[in-house]
């Protein structure tokens, strides 16, 4: 398996890719919104503060377990918020 972190800095105005895009098999995949206040929305590539699946609070997290053709968008309520993603491959062995 494989392990990816990254800090993402959204801008608040764009729905960003926190997904692997078109892996052949699932991803565990956590995001935490590592900010003091504010939220992060998470879902379709039109995810807004308006329309989302889910709303991260400040200093929380959420780990959703992706099909290989899954992805998950993210946006922020204000400009300049990071978003930390951890990734684990589900890739069995071949």
């Amino acid at each position: 398996s494989m392990t990816i972190h990254n800090l993402i800095t959204l801008d608040g105005e764009t729905a960003t890719l926190l997904s692997p895009p078109n892996t052949h098999s699932g991803t565990d995949i956590t995001i935490q919104n590592v900010n003091a206040s504010g939220y992060i929305y998470i879902g379709s590539d039109s995810v807004n503060s308006d329309s989302y699946g889910y709303r991260i609070l400040p200093n929380h997290a959420i780990s959703f377990e992706l099909d290989g053709r899954d992805s998950l968008y993210a946006m922020s309520s204000a400009p300049d918020m990071d978003v930390a993603v951890i990734m684990v491959s589900l890739e069995s062995g071949e």
